[in-house]
């Protein structure tokens, strides 16, 4: 079997994130079950144009337009007996007008939620549009979503529900693992340092509990707009807080697995893949209840749903308290989640003729 997987990044992209690592995890298992797997992406300039990573057959077209309009050159050079169209950076593909193959929609989340703050209004305005057409363009596909509010948002956009198959995604249970924690408390937050996923709501959070843990700790990691204006936040102030950058995944699950809570704030994810493999790590979550985030926190379980930020001091300090409890309650969540068991799924849908 031959499969065909576009998708704007892959996993080696400068900004690969969550979207990037299920195409990761799932192809090189499918790899190992004797599948071809082909993706073809957007290459941001200094990486090769066709490259194979862990058995993955990855092209990589220069500029996002480019690599749109080459999707019927790529079908035809391909010849797969499936197609991947990867909605994961919202402008679709539309591989159904190239090819009577079959075709796939991999749906992460509604753009809509997390545009504002990102894009200039008109620009918003049109992936909202772009969103609300997928019922059309898709008209008669097969839709695989990874949480119960993106299967929602599909169903408000007009898809069907028997259209809509449910694949969460997985965690390496083996790089994310339970280990011993900081000597002094130690809070956590990594992801994309952007406006929707609020990231200097960890500086606030922090600066409410510092005078009340001795030698609290707060580790900031990953990239983006909001790291200087953050940096300068705290600039000359008595806080005992690291701005990591972005960090390679050996160093990141070892600062997750020291970690006392890992702070989450975005108002949407499609998954929350962070929060899973905190949770993976015995790293319990305190986040705010919102799409994506809700299916990987059970409340007073792995960690804690809020609807507050004024929240956030008293979980994390009941968290705190019964750390030895979330530690086991998390690691219990997150071993329901496996990359194989989330390949296998992928596996058996790709396989019906």
């Amino acid at each position: 079997m031959r499969i065909l997987w576009f998708a704007h990044r892959d996993i080696k992209h400068p900004k690969a994130g969550g979207a990037e690592r299920t195409i990761y995890e799932v192809g090189k298992r499918l790899v190992k079950l004797n599948v071809d797997v082909n993706v073809v992406t957007v290459n941001p300039g200094n990486l090769l144009n066709y490259e194979v990573i862990d058995g993955i057959k990855t092209y990589r077209i220069k500029h996002n337009i480019r690599a749109h309009l080459s999707v019927g050159k790529m079908i035809r050079r391909i010849e797969p007996d499936a197609i991947i169209d990867d909605m994961g950076h919202a402008i679709p593909w539309c591989s159904p007008r190239f090819t009577d193959k079959r075709v796939i929609v991999f749906f992460h989340h509604l753009h809509a939620r997390s545009l504002n703050g990102q894009v200039n209004i008109f620009l918003a305005k049109l992936i909202t549009f772009i969103e609300k057409g997928y019922p059309y363009i898709y008209k008669n596909n097969m839709f695989i979503t990874e949480s119960d509010t993106s299967e929602n948002d599909l169903i408000d956009l007009g898809i069907r529900k028997e259209n809509i198959i449910r694949i969460p995604p997985g965690v390496d249970l083996n790089l994310f693992h339970p280990g011993e924690k900081t000597k002094n408390i130690q809070l956590l937050y990594f992801g994309g340092l952007r406006k929707y996923k609020r990231p200097e709501y960890a500086i606030q959070v922090y600066k409410e509990l510092y005078k009340e843990i001795k030698d609290l700790k707060l580790v900031v990691t990953g990239n983006g707009p909001l790291l200087d204006i953050m940096k300068r936040d705290v600039n000359n102030k008595n806080y005992n807080i690291d701005f990591l950058g972005k960090i390679d995944y050996n160093e990141l699950s070892t600062i997750i697995r020291e970690s006392w809570v890992n702070l989450h704030f975005s108002v949407t994810e499609g998954w929350g893949f962070s929060i899973l493999e905190s949770s993976a790590s015995g790293t319990p979550s305190v986040a705010f209840g919102v799409p994506g985030v809700m299916d990987t926190i059970k409340d007073n379980f792995n960690g804690f749903l809020v609807n507050d930020i004024n929240e956030f001091k008293d979980k994390i300090l009941y968290i705190i308290k019964n750390e030895d409890l979330f530690i086991k309650n998390s690691r219990e969540f997150a071993e329901k989640f496996t990359w194989d068991k989330t390949a296998e799924m992928w596996y058996k849908l790709l396989s019906q003729s």
